[in-house]
């Protein structure tokens, strides 16, 4: 009874070793192509040194958010202001700064209501 058990072990291990030499066999004649990676540094100048203020407008309920005192060195920027009330709800309204800065008005695509631990994330990118 002993011997079919260990012919069956012996089977299965020939089975295994074939198939996995099988894989790596087909992996050896994948060809591809190398890349270098390289490390650099490059300076971040914030177009704002300033603070921007920030204003939301709809009471309890926000539906848009002005910011003023926008450096004109900011002129041209992508900005992406996220409103989030810390109570699962999130609103986003996006924007181009204007060519001389100064102040904008950006509506939310969703109103999200006003809590004490609401807090708004600006994001300019571009400038």
């Amino acid at each position: 009874m002993r011997k079919p058990r260990v012919l069956i072990r012996l089977l299965a291990t020939l089975l295994v070793v074939v198939a996995g030499s099988a894989v790596v066999g087909r992996a050896a004649n994948l060809g591809g192509t190398s890349h270098t990676i390289g490390a650099g540094t490059a300076s971040i100048v914030p177009c704002a040194t300033v603070g921007i203020t920030m204003t939301e407008t709809g009471g309890a309920t926000i539906t848009s958010i002005t910011l003023t005192n926008i450096p004109a060195a900011c002129g041209g920027a992508a900005l992406v202001a996220t409103f989030n009330n810390n109570a699962a709800a999130t609103s986003t309204a996006s924007g181009t700064v204007p060519a001389g800065g100064g102040s904008m008005t950006l509506t939310l695509s969703a109103s999200i209501a006003l809590t004490d631990a609401s807090q708004v994330d600006i994001v300019m990118t571009g400038t």
